[in-house]
C-alpha cells in the first residue's frame, strides 16, 4: 500500500476539487482546505473520500496542517533610549 496526498490521488484519478467532493458528498471547499493542509479532516471524511478514489483510508495522507515558520527580525534591538545615550 502507498500512501499519497489527496492532491496526488485526485489527480491520478483525473478528477476536478469539484467532482471529487460530489462523488465523495462533501463540499468543494473541503476537498479544497484539505488538499491545502488548512483543515485535519474527521475519519468520516477520509473514508468517504477513500470511497469516491477506490483506495483505502490508510492510502490518503492527511496530517497536522504544516506549522507556519514565524519570521523574525535579524535586526538588533536598541536597548538605550535616547536619554540614556551621552551627548
Amino acid at each position: 500500500m502507498s500512501v499519497a496526498t489527496l492532491r496526488e490521488l485526485r489527480v491520478r484519478h483525473h478528477l476536478t476539487q469539484e467532482q471529487l467532493a460530489v462523488a465523495a458528498d462533501v463540499s468543494p471547499s473541503t476537498v479544497y482546505h484539505i488538499e491545502a493542509g488548512k483543515v485535519q479532516p474527521r475519519p468520516s471524511i477520509v473514508r468517504r473520500l477513500a470511497r469516491a478514489l477506490a483506495v483505502v483510508p490508510g492510502e490518503i495522507e492527511v496530517g497536522p496542517p504544516a506549522a507556519t515558520p514565524h519570521l523574525v527580525s535579524v535586526e538588533p534591538r536598541l536597548t538605550e533610549s535616547a536619554a540614556d545615550v551621552p551627548e
